[in-house]
Formats: structure tokens, sequence, C-alpha cells
């Protein structure tokens, strides 16, 4: 994107004709106020202040290979040779590339709406079928009522197993599966629920999207599209309304559609004010969750190192 990082808050907001404080057209506020003008980055590159307490890209891989050699050791125990599938290495995280969807120039013209990571995701090599067996040590039994599931490995540990058995050993229950996830994620009834920052983040999107400031910045980009020649209500839901289906999404007609939709984004400084005004709503957020977010980092950290040890 040619155009972030350099446009201020301030700045953005005076020109798409909205106070810092946020306006539904009769003078009342409807969002958060702004307390600084931060510049934005390029998009992949763009940093929210929730992020200091979720995973990286690269920390998530880390993790989810942790989570295959407790999965591993667990199949062993009941007497199975397993080998968790393998994680691709992450050196780069551009996890927050498509948070506002759409918005890069070359992507466009490249890949029309079809995201990147889905057109270049890498095959998996085959894996052997697992049997009968082996899938019940992996994932325990079919018939398992979710609410029979233990939620935190103390809970677990204090059940001894399910009834099924292998190599002398009680499968877990909810299999080895369940069982590494517990140990890495849930090993006290305390834990901060993985998904806790996740929901914040979404909370606060939510929260975005329904302020007024997005609401006219989102209203500019639909007049912007109709002088392009398309009719259009929601960027979010462009790909509906242009009736693409996932078979046509990089077709000549998504490619030049998508490439207005970018332009049309660039020209009402779309992204610039969604960080901004997406920015505000999680600063609030973790003014008014600050001791669970503490505890969720403290946790994360921990969990962290645990990973490091195990790989």
């Amino acid at each position: 994107m040619n155009r972030l990082g350099v446009t201020a808050l301030g700045a953005v907001l005076a020109l798409t004709g909205c106070s810092v404080g946020g306006s539904d057209g009769s003078g009342g506020s409807t969002g958060p106020t702004a307390t600084s003008t931060p510049t934005v980055p390029a998009t992949a590159d763009l940093s929210f202040p929730l992020d200091a307490y979720q995973a990286t890209a690269e920390q998530q891989t880390t993790l989810a290979r942790a989570q295959g050699v407790l999965t591993s050791r667990c199949m062993a125990r009941l007497g199975f040779t397993y080998r968790a599938p393998e994680q691709p290495a992450t050196s780069v995280s551009e996890s927050n590339a498509r948070v506002f969807g759409l918005v890069d120039q070359d992507t466009a013209a490249r890949y029309g709406y079809l995201n990147p990571e889905i057109a270049n995701a890498p095959v998996r090599a085959a894996t052997e079928p697992l049997s009968e067996a082996e899938q019940l040590a992996l994932s325990g039994e079919d018939d398992l009522d979710p609410a029979d599931a233990p939620t935190n490995l103390e809970e677990a540990e204090k059940s001894g197993g399910s009834d099924v058995t292998f190599n002398g050993e009680r499968v877990p229950v909810g299999g080895c599966v369940r069982e590494s996830y517990l140990k890495l994620y849930a090993r006290k009834a305390n834990e901060i629920d993985i998904l806790f920052v996740f929901n914040l983040k979404s909370e606060a999107q939510s929260g975005a999207r329904k302020d007024s400031r997005v609401r006219a910045v989102d209203k500019r980009w639909s007049s912007c599209m109709s002088k392009a020649g398309y009719k259009l209500t929601e960027p979010a839901n462009a790909v509906r309304e242009l009736g693409l289906t996932e078979s046509n999404l990089s077709s000549s007609r998504a490619v030049t559609a998508a490439k207005a939709d970018v332009a049309c984004k660039q020209r009402v400084d779309f992204v610039e004010v969604r960080y901004a005004v997406t920015t505000i709503y999680q600063r609030r957020l973790i003014e008014e969750n600050a001791q669970a977010l503490s505890l969720a980092k403290e946790q994360l950290e921990s969990r962290l190192r645990l990973a490091a040890e195990l790989t």
C-alpha cells in the first residue's frame, strides 16, 4: 500500500468529516475518544494494543509443535508410535495483513479476492491412515459428551482417564489430543481461556464497525465504488454482493473489482480510520480487563517456556 504509513489520526478524522469523539449526526458521541495521533504502518505490519497479550504467529507455531510432542508422548505411553503433523516454520508474522479485509493493490491485482495464504498454502504430505485403536487413543471415544470432558489438567488427573485401556494404561478422556491441550493450555482451574484475547479483539472490531467514524468511511467507499460502476454497500460484504464464489475469487472479473475496491479504500482513508478507531476500542477494553489480561500474559509466557523445553 503506497499511502499508508504517514497519516495521523487527527488528519484522517478531519478528512472524513468526523470529530475525534465520534458522532451520530446529532452531536452525540458514539464511541470512545482518541488520546494520541498514531501513524499507520504497512497493513501487514499493523500492531494493535491487544497483540501484546497474544502469541505471535511464530509463537503459535512453536506452541503447536509443543502440543504435537505432548500428543506423541501420550500415544507412546499407550503403546503407539505417533508423529504429529509437521508445523511449517514461521519467520515473519503477518497476522494482521487482512484484519480489515483486502486492502493491498498488488494483492488485488494478482489474486483478486482470493486470500494469498490459501492460494499459496503448502501441500501437506500424505500420511498413513490411523487404525481404529490409534484413532481411539488419539481422539477418545466418539460418543463422549463435551460436558463430561475435563476442563483442566488437574481435573483430568483426578478422573484417572476413561474406561478404555491400551498397553495397561487408561486412555485420557478425550484422548491424547485432549490431554496435550490441557497440559499446554489449561493446567489449572484458574487458567484464562486461550480465546479470551481473541474475543476481546472481536468485541473491539464489532464496536469499531458500528462507530460513526467507520460508518462514514464505509459510505464514502460505497459512493466511490458506485462511481466505478459497482453498487456495493458494505466493504466486508463485497464478495457476496458481487456474486463471487470460491471458484472465481481470482477471475478477471474479480481482479477488476478488487482493484477498484482497494483504490476506493485508499481514496477514503479506509485503513487509517479503521486502524485508529479499532485501536481506541482495544485500549478501552484493556483498561476494563487489566487484571485478566495481566494473568493471560503471565500464562502465555509460562506456556511458551514449556513449549521451548519441549521443542
